[in-house]
C-alpha cells in the first residue's frame, strides 16, 4: 500500500499537491510548537481565569471573522482554481473579494460597537474586546483564499510563520503581569496584519495584481454568490465557538479556563485536518471537471492513509493526555485531563466528513452543504444549553461529539441519497 501511495503521490501532475502539503505541514509544525511555548506562559503569568477571558473574547471575534471571510476561502478559492490560466479574471476576482471584505470589516466594527453598547455585561472589558478586533482586521486582509486557489501554499506558510513569530515575540516581551491580558489578542492581530501587508506585495510582485476598485455590481454579485457558504461558515462557527459562550452562562471563569485549555489541545490536532482540506480542495475542484471516477480514485489513494494517521494521533492524544496537560499547564489537573480524553477522538469524526463536504462544494451544491451545517448548528446550540446546564464542561464536550457525528452522517446522506450521481460508494462510479 505504501509503495502504491508513493507512486501515486510522485506522479508529475501531483508534484504540486505534495509540495503544497509539505508547505502547510511546515506551517502546522510551527503552529504546534509556538502555542506550546505561548499557552503555558500566558497561563502562568495571567492565570487560568484571565486566559479564559482571552479565549472568550476570541470566541466573540470569531463571528466577525466568519462574517468578513464570507465563505471566500471556499467560493473564491474554487473560482480562482478553475480560472488559474486567466490572469485578468483572477485579478478581477482578487479585487472584488478584497474590497468586499473591507466593506464587511467596516460593517463588523459598527456591529461590535452596537453589541458592546447593548450588553452591559461586556462593558467591563471594553479594552479587551476592542483590542481583540485586531484579530478580525488581520484575518480579513490576509488573502489565504488566493494562495489556495493558485495552489501556492508556500506563501501561506511563510507569511503565517512571520505572523506567529511576531505574536510570540510580543507576548514574551510585553506581557509580564495579569493586567497585561488585554494585549494578548491585540498582538495576535498585529502579527497577522503585518503578514497581510507583506502578502499584498507578494501578489503584486508574483502575479502582477494591482489593487483596483471594482464596480458595485461586482461586489453585489460576490455577496449573492457567497451567501450560502456564509450560512454554512456561520453554522460551523456556531458549533465550534458558541460552546464557550453558552458554557459561560452556567460556570465561573475558572471552568471556562479549564475547558479552553482542553479545547485548544484538541484543536492543535484538528488543525491537521484544515491543512489537508486546504491542500486537496483546489485539486478536487479540477478533478470534478474531468470525471467522477478520478475523484474517487484520488480519495482512495490520498484520503484513506490520512484518515489512518488521524486515528493513530487521536489515540496518542488520549493516552498521553496527562503528560500533555502537565507540559502545558505545569499541573496535574484531572478536570482538564478528563476533558482532553473526552474530546480526543473528535478529529476522527471530523476527518470522516472531509470527502463528503468537499465533493458537495466542488460540484457547487452549496445549498445542501449549508442546510446540513445549519441544522447541525441548531442541534449544537440546543445540546449545549441542555448538557452544559446539567454537566457543565463535560456536557459541552459531549455536545461537540454528538454534533460532529450528526453533521458527518447528514453530509453523506445528502450526497448518497439526494445526489446519487456523485456517490462516493457506488461501485459503478469506481
Amino acid at each position: 500500500m505504501i509503495k502504491q501511495i508513493k507512486k501515486y503521490l510522485f506522479l508529475p501532475e501531483n508534484n504540486k499537491l505534495v509540495s503544497n502539503f509539505f508547505s502547510l505541514s511546515v506551517l502546522q509544525v510551527a503552529g504546534l510548537i509556538l502555542p506550546l511555548l505561548v499557552f503555558p506562559y500566558l497561563i502562568l503569568v495571567l492565570g487560568v481565569e484571565k486566559f479564559g477571558l482571552i479565549i472568550y473574547a476570541q470566541a466573540i471575534m470569531s463571528y466577525f471573522v466568519v462574517f468578513t471571510d464570507y465563505g471566500f476561502n471556499l467560493s473564491a478559492t474554487r473560482d480562482i482554481s478553475i480560472n488559474i490560466n486567466n490572469k485578468k479574471k483572477i485579478a478581477d476576482i482578487f479585487n472584488t473579494v478584497f474590497f468586499t471584505k473591507i466593506i464587511l470589516l467596516l460593517f463588523s466594527f459598527i456591529i461590535l460597537i452596537f453589541i458592546l453598547f447593548i450588553f452591559k455585561s461586556l462593558q467591563s472589558e471594553l479594552l479587551l474586546y476592542f483590542s481583540s478586533f485586531f484579530i478580525v482586521i488581520g484575518q480579513s486582509l490576509f488573502p489565504i483564499w488566493f494562495f489556495q486557489g493558485v495552489e501556492k501554499m508556500k506563501f501561506i506558510t511563510y507569511l503565517n510563520i512571520i505572523a506567529k513569530i511576531i505574536f510570540t515575540g510580543l507576548i514574551f516581551l510585553l506581557i509580564k503581569e495579569p493586567s497585561d491580558y488585554i494585549y494578548a489578542n491585540l498582538f495576535l492581530g498585529l502579527g497577522t496584519i503585518i503578514s497581510s501587508i507583506i502578502s499584498v506585495y507578494v501578489l503584486y510582485k508574483n502575479y502582477n495584481i494591482k489593487i483596483i476598485l471594482p464596480s458595485f455590481k461586482q461586489i453585489e454579485s460576490e455577496i449573492k454568490n457567497g451567501f450560502h457558504i456564509l450560512l454554512s461558515s456561520f453554522s460551523i462557527n456556531i458549533y465550534l465557538n458558541t460552546n464557550i459562550i453558552i458554557l459561560s452562562f452556567f460556570v465561573n471563569p475558572l471552568i471556562i479556563g479549564y475547558y479552553s485549555i482542553a479545547e485548544k489541545i484538541m484543536l492543535i490536532l484538528r488543525q491537521l485536518l484544515s491543512v489537508f482540506s486546504q491542500v486537496i480542495y483546489p485539486h478536487i475542484c479540477k478533478l470534478v471537471q474531468k470525471s467522477h471516477s478520478q475523484l474517487i480514485l484520488f480519495y482512495k489513494k490520498i484520503y484513506i492513509p490520512f484518515l489512518i494517521v488521524i486515528i493513530l494521533l487521536s489515540i496518542l492524544l488520549y493516552l498521553l493526555a496527562d503528560m500533555i496537560v502537565l507540559l502545558l499547564t505545569n499541573t496535574n489537573n484531572l478536570d482538564i485531563v478528563n476533558l482532553v480524553k473526552l474530546i480526543a477522538f473528535v478529529p476522527i469524526i471530523v476527518c470522516l466528513n472531509i470527502p463528503a463536504y468537499q465533493t458537495l462544494l466542488a460540484y457547487d451544491m452549496r445549498k445542501s452543504y449549508s442546510f446540513i451545517l445549519s441544522l447541525g448548528s441548531l442541534v449544537s446550540v440546543i445540546l449545549n444549553f441542555l448538557l452544559s446546564y446539567y454537566f457543565q464542561a463535560i456536557g459541552t464536550c459531549i455536545s461537540i461529539i454528538i454534533t460532529e457525528a450528526l453533521i458527518t452522517l447528514g453530509l453523506y446522506l445528502v450526497l448518497e441519497f439526494k445526489n446519487k450521481n456523485y456517490s462516493l460508494f457506488t461501485l459503478k462510479n469506481i
